[in-house]
């Protein structure tokens, strides 16, 4: 029986896709070619990205089946931008409820955006080193982290009134931020928040606040005002270092130890008084803060670290207690004016 050249043909072709190494998407186009079923519009091999064109160019990703992300923006340098509230993918429509990790990264042309309401997540570095960014109102259910860092010419945030922490590093850098109202109902402001905004005057903390993270303040150079919530239970380390202008500041009675380096080179600092229930002072606490002229420390403190008080030259130390009551470690009076104890040593 004589075989037909055409199955001969198929079954060589056949041979060679079995020997030839091919990729996973010459595979694909095979099978869209030979198919009946074939649709010039189905899924890509990644469902998750879609350009889509619209005023401008954008990459969506697909979070379920009504939802989707901006994963990245495409142009080199976009100067406006309004994101979509709703979105139309191959036919579907799908709500925007999500600005995805560095989505605007290096958008240094970046001066104005419109966030809708619908988006409730803004990730992580989303907006940084978006330079010319000026205003930005954050909707009311967006969570953020590192989102606005390094956004130099940022002026004015407007917060939303639901929200409840404001991330880590968020407005790091933003050194044209000059004044910030902070919703009640913020219970933290995490590490780095608003380090290096060397523009920032003032701040109003609401009563809701109960802890100021890592360096939160660090670097802000002109903040000259600033109250801190009777509520807070804690001031972690660094979180006013460098506060150059700050001249007078109010350690909440709640607060239980004063972290190192916490006031660090505050050089305007004229005025502090430690609350009766802390009892301890971190290394490097007041270290530089050259204007204070004096300070009592009360009874409840038992230790106090390296160069606490070092390089305080016009300053006044008096201690309520004794002096084997107290560990004091090297240089914490390093250069103060003088340091008296009011109690006497107390023999066996």
């Amino acid at each position: 029986m004589k075989t037909n050249p055409g199955i001969k043909a198929l079954v060589l072709i056949a041979s060679l896709l079995l020997l030839i190494p091919i990729s996973k998407s010459w595979y694909s186009f095979l099978a869209r070619s030979f198919s009946d079923d074939a649709d010039e519009n189905e899924t890509p091999d990644n469902p998750l990205e879609y350009t889509v064109l619209t005023d401008s160019t954008t990459t969506f990703e697909i979070l379920s089946d009504s939802t989707v992300a901006i994963g990245k923006c495409n142009l080199s340098q976009p100067k406006n931008i309004s994101i979509p509230e709703k979105v139309c993918i191959r036919g579907k429509e799908y709500t925007v409820t999500s600005i995805g990790d560095r989505a605007f990264f290096k958008c240094s042309s970046l001066e104005n955006i419109e966030i809708p309401e619908s988006v409730t997540h803004i990730g992580k570095a989303a907006f940084e080193n978006c330079s010319s960014l000026k205003n930005i109102e954050i909707p009311e259910s967006a969570k953020h982290n590192r989102t606005f860092y390094y956004c130099s010419h940022l002026t004015n945030i407007e917060f939303p009134a639901t929200i409840k922490s404001i991330g880590n590093s968020a407005f790091k850098g933003c050194t044209s931020l000059n004044n910030i109202k902070i919703p009640a109902g913020v219970i933290s402001i995490e590490n780095l928040t608003f380090k290096g905004c060397s523009s920032l005057k003032n701040i109003e903390i609401p009563e809701t606040v109960i802890s100021i993270g890592v360096s939160a303040f660090e670097g802000c150079s002109s903040l000259n005002n600033i109250k801190i919530p009777a509520g807070v239970i804690s001031i972690e380390r660094g979180a006013f270092w460098g506060c150059s202008s700050l001249e007078n500041i109010e350690i909440p009675e709640n607060v239980t130890s004063i972290s190192f380096s916490v006031f660090k080179n505050c050089s305007s600092l004229t005025n502090i008084e430690i609350p009766t229930n802390i009892f301890s002072i971190g290394f490097s606490a007041f270290e530089n803060c050259s204007n204070l002229t004096s300070i009592e420390i009360p009874k409840s403190v038992i230790f106090i670290g390296h160069s606490a008080f070092a390089g305080c030259n016009n300053l006044n130390v008096v201690i309520d207690n004794s002096k084997d009551s107290v560990k004091i470690e090297e240089d914490a009076f390093k250069e103060c004016k003088s340091v008296r104890y009011t109690r006497l040593i107390v023999d066996d």
